[in-house]
C-alpha cells in the first residue's frame, strides 16, 4: 500500500476516532450532569408516561381537607383541584400537554413516591400494580386563604399578600392576584399566555418591589446596634443629601426635634436618610444580609433573592435613598414578612415552609418538616425596642389603619416610587405585638393611596381573621 493512501487511512481513522471519542463525552455529560434535569423537565413524554402508572398522591391543607387529588384508571390517571383558583399559585398544575407549576412541580418525587426513603408503601409499589404515590400535608389554612383572596380582589390591583408564624416560619396564607383557574388551565391557556399582567406569577415569591418605607425596619436595627450614632435630629420636612432634595410625604409639616422613634412613627424620609449616610453602606448592609438579603434562601417554590446591592462602592445619594427602601434595594413580599416575623420573634428569623408533613399512602410519616432558625439576625433587646415603636406606628403614626380594638398590632407602612409612576402600597406587621401569632406582609401595586391607606387596612383585616380563626400551639 502506497505512503500516500496510508496517510489517507489513517486521517480517516483519526477523524472517526475524534468523532466517537466528541460522542461520548457528549453523552457522558448529559448521563452524569443533565440526566435528572432531563428527567424531571415538565415537557418530558417518557416521564409523563410512566407517571401516568402511579396514582399521584393527594395534598391536604393544615386541617387535613383535600386541596388536590387524582382519580381515574391506571395509565389514564386525572388531576383535580378541589380550591383551583385561590391556591393557584401555592399548588400549580399538573398537566400533560403544559406541564407542571408550584408545588406540583416542586414536590414532584414525593407526589409520585420516588427517590424517598423505602418504607413500606414504597417496597409494596415495587410489585402492586397499582402504585400509589404520598401525599402532602400544607401549612395552609384554606379559609385564611380563601378570606386573603377575597379582600385583595377586592382591590381590583394587582397585588400579593402572605400571613406566617413569624416562631416557626410555618406559611398561614400566600395569595397573589391576578391569578388562574388550575382545572380549565389548558382552555384557558391562550388567554393566560398572552396577559400582559402575569396571572403565572406568583408575586408574593417572585415579586421584587422596592420595598419603600418598609425597609426602615431594617435601617433601624442598623441604627439601634450602632448607640455612636446620635438619634436626635431636627426636622424640616425637607433634607439635602449631596445635592439632592430628599422630603417627607408631607413635607409642609415640619416635625422638629425627634429621635428614631418619632422618626418611625411618621415615616420621615428626612430623618431615615440622614441618619443612613452616617450608618453607611457597609454597615447597613451587613443588617441587610443578616435579614437574608443577597441571600438564596430554601423554600418549597421558587423563590427570588432580594437585592440590597451594596458590594460596589455607593455614593451618599444611593446610601440615602436605599436607607428608605428605594434606590439599590428590591425585595419580595415573603422577604419583607420574614422582615416582620424577625422583629416579632425577638431577633430571631425563622427558615419560611408550606409543606409540614410528607406522609406515605397508608398514612405513615415520611418526612416532617421542623421550625429552623435561619438567621440571628439581631438581639432581643433591639427587637422589642422596635416591637415598641412599631406599635406605636399603629397607634399614633402612618399605620392608624392598621389599628385593631381588641387586637395589639404593630406595623410599619411603605409608599414605594416605581417606574410606572404610580406608588406601590406597602404595609408589614405582626400581632398580637407581644408574644406575635402572625406575620403579615401586603402589596398593592401601582394605586393612588398610600400604604397607611391601602395596604394597612387590609393587613389589619386578615390579622384579625387569623387571631380569631387559627388556632396556633403555644410551645
Amino acid at each position: 500500500m502506497k505512503p500516500k493512501e496510508n496517510r489517507r487511512i489513517l486521517i480517516l481513522l483519526s477523524g472517526l476516532t475524534c468523532l466517537s471519542l466528541v460522542i461520548i463525552l457528549y453523552l457522558t455529560y448529559f448521563m452524569f450532569f443533565k440526566a435528572e434535569t432531563i428527567k424531571n423537565h415538565s415537557a418530558n413524554r417518557r416521564s409523563w408516561i410512566e407517571e401516568a402508572k402511579i396514582l399521584r398522591g393527594t395534598i391536604y391543607d393544615r386541617d387535613k381537607e383535600v386541596i388536590a387529588y387524582s382519580k381515574g384508571e391506571e395509565g389514564d390517571y386525572r388531576r383535580f383541584y378541589n380550591y383551583p383558583r385561590i391556591y393557584s399559585h401555592i399548588i400549580g398544575y399538573a398537566n400533560p400537554s403544559l406541564g407542571k407549576g408550584g408545588l406540583e412541580l416542586s414536590y414532584n418525587d414525593q407526589l409520585l413516591n420516588k427517590n424517598t426513603a423505602m418504607t413500606f408503601d414504597g417496597f409494596k409499589n415495587l410489585f402492586d400494580q397499582k402504585k400509589l404515590g404520598n401525599n402532602l400535608r400544607l401549612t395552609i389554612d384554606t379559609n385564611l386563604q380563601n378570606y386573603t383572596h377575597e379582600v385583595l380582589e377586592e382591590t381590583g390591583k394587582k397585588c400579593a399578600a402572605v400571613v406566617m408564624n413569624p416562631k416557626t416560619g410555618e406559611i398561614y396564607s400566600m395569595v397573589s392576584l391576578p391569578d388562574f383557574d388550575a382545572s380549565t388551565i389548558v382552555e384557558d391557556w391562550k388567554d393566560i399566555a398572552s396577559s400582559q399582567d402575569g396571572p403565572l406569577v406568583n408575586r408574593v415569591t417572585q415579586g421584587m418591589y422596592p420595598p419603600g418605607s418598609t425597609f426602615k425596619v431594617v435601617t433601624s436595627v442598623g441604627l439601634l446596634e450602632n448607640p455612636s450614632i446620635d438619634q436626635s435630629y431636627e426636622d424640616t420636612g425637607v433634607q439635602e443629601i449631596a445635592g439632592r432634595e430628599f422630603k417627607n410625604a408631607n413635607s409642609d409639616i415640619q416635625y422638629g426635634p425627634v429621635k428614631l422613634k418619632q422618626a418611625l412613627t411618621h415615616s420621615l424620609n428626612t430623618y431615615f436618610v440622614t441618619k443612613g449616610v452616617e450608618l453607611g453602606e457597609a454597615k447597613l448592609g451587613d443588617v441587610a444580609d443578616r435579614f437574608m438579603f443577597n441571600k438564596n434562601v430554601d423554600f418549597d417554590l421558587p423563590l427570588k433573592k432580594s437585592v440590597f446591592d451594596h458590594s460596589k462602592s455607593m455614593d451618599r445619594v444611593q446610601v440615602a435613598a436605599s436607607s428608605i427602601g428605594q434606590g439599590q434595594v428590591l425585595a419580595t413580599p415573603l422577604q419583607m414578612a420574614m422582615v416582620a416575623s424577625t422583629i416579632a420573634n425577638d431577633g430571631k428569623l425563622m427558615k419560611p415552609y408550606l409543606v409540614a408533613e410528607v406522609e406515605s399512602p397508608s398514612g405513615s410519616m415520611v418526612e416532617k418538616t421542623e421550625p429552623k432558625v435561619l438567621s440571628e439576625v439581631t438581639d432581643e433587646e433591639v427587637a422589642q425596642t422596635l416591637q415598641d415603636y412599631m406599635v406605636n406606628v399603629v397607634r399614633n403614626g402612618s399605620a392608624s389603619r392598621a389599628y385593631a380594638r381588641r387586637l395589639n398590632v404593630a406595623g410599619k407602612t411603605g409608599t414605594a416610587e416605581n417606574a410606572s409612576g404610580k406608588d406601590h402600597a406597602w404595609f408589614i406587621g405582626f400581632a398580637p405585638a407581644k408574644d406575635a401569632k402572625f406575620a403579615v406582609a401586603v402589596i398593592v401595586e401601582q394605586t393612588k393611596g398610600y400604604g397607611g391607606t391601602v395596604a394597612a387596612p387590609i393587613a389589619r383585616d386578615l390579622l384579625v381573621y387569623a387571631n380569631k380563626h387559627i388556632t396556633v400551639d403555644d410551645d
